[in-house]
């Protein structure tokens, strides 16, 4: 029977919740890593490696599934990594994306990095550099995402005005990926969900509202599939990004950060708005109230809250990266907290249970079957 693994990263290490197949009983382990902040994993499923991107000390590689680590940053420069992935069809090539919104890739599974020249010239290049922080984490590059079908095609995410970027030549020429993302702010008024305000002059409105992505998925059973949950909507493009549909209607929020993309139904994806119940006053986004996940079966056309097992007296926020579905049929949904608790769905969202609580900020989530 295969093994469930839940990695959750925290501010203060690396959290393992592990079950079989069936997912009826799970047990923790960790913390690993500790002292580290902990942002993002990758795992390789044909070496068995799981990396970890971390807030401190760069990237670390784990064969014995976050036991023991070992670093690996010779020539990577900036040692806050956001994110790391692995090429799904070489697990040779890795690639890193880090604060200052820089991206690196190593050829030699993280023994030495170099930076990625091409991206150095992507488009937005001129708003990419230096840092601010207005209470959030500020410059990075959040979200490398590679086709599984196509891995020169690489979706590369940053939390600046650029919001996403494609290659399709592995990294040398990079194209923006935004016709059709209409934002509701700051220029264009809120308005009532599904009817959402239309710049009468598109381009004039894109070059000057706030264009950050915060989560970027592609559907594991048709590549050319991609959601996208941004600062002021939730997206789908049927065409490998090059054209986008606002889905937010049915949401009590546009604004969000995570989201999760189900692993065999390109027709089911999971959201978590980051305003519910009642909105903070002294924050840009939180969870007041009654917790509740969203998902959407048709692709983004109608929305269903997800609320069973959930609490109704939570205060928080889901990160980006703070959710994931695991392989398994049906599939498993996992999600963690700005408050340290971390819940799993065995039935696709329809139930959920609690695995653990008082954790640290969780500030990353990934669900592997070995």
């Amino acid at each position: 029977m295969p093994r469930v693994m839940v990695f959750a990263g925290t501010t203060d290490g690396l959290y393992v919740a592990e079950s079989d197949g069936k997912r009826a009983r799970w047990r923790r382990r960790g913390p690993y890593l500790r002292g580290m902040g902990v942002n993002h994993f990758a795992w390789d499923a044909k070496t068995k490696t799981l990396y970890a991107a971390t807030h401190d000390d760069g990237v670390y590689a784990s064969k014995t599934l976050g036991r023991t680590w070992t670093p690996l940053n010779t020539g990577l420069a900036i040692r806050k990594v956001w994110t790391v992935v692995v090429n799904p069809k070489d697990p040779d090539e890795l690639w890193a994306g880090t604060h200052f919104s820089y991206l690196f890739r190593s050829a030699d599974r993280g023994r030495t990095w170099s930076v990625v020249a091409g991206y150095l010239e992507a488009p937005g290049k001129e708003n990419r550099y230096g840092d601010w922080g207005f209470g959030t984490v500020g410059n990075c590059l959040h979200g490398i995402h590679i086709d599984p079908r196509q891995p020169k095609r690489i979706y590369v995410v940053s939390s600046t005005d650029h919001g996403a970027v494609r290659t399709e030549d592995g990294g040398q020429t990079w194209t923006m990926i935004r016709r059709g993302i209409y934002e509701s702010c700051p220029l264009v008024a809120e308005s009532e969900l599904g009817k959402p305000n239309r710049p009468k002059n598109p381009e004039s409105h894109l070059s000057t509202v706030h264009t950050c992505n915060h989560r970027l998925g592609i559907a594991p059973g048709d590549s050319q599939v991609l959601y996208r949950q941004m600062h002021c909507g939730v997206y789908r493009s049927d065409n490998h990004g090059e054209t986008w549909q606002d889905i937010s209607a049915g949401l009590p929020d546009r604004h969000g950060f995570p989201l999760a993309v189900h692993p065999k139904d390109k027709n089911t994806v999971y959201v978590v708005p980051a305003y519910q119940g009642t909105k903070c006053k002294k924050h840009n986004s939180c969870i007041m109230g009654q917790l509740e996940v969203y998902r959407s079966r048709t692709g983004g056309r109608s929305w269903e809250g997800l609320r069973e097992g959930l609490p109704d007296d939570v205060h928080c926020v889901v990160l980006r990266h703070a959710m994931d579905a695991d392989s398994q049929k049906p599939a498993g949904v996992y999600f963690g907290t700005s408050t340290g608790e971390l819940y799993a769905s065995a039935n696709e969202g329809d139930g959920w249970r609690l695995l653990a609580a008082r954790l640290p900020r969780i500030q990353g989530v990934v669900a592997v079957v070995a």
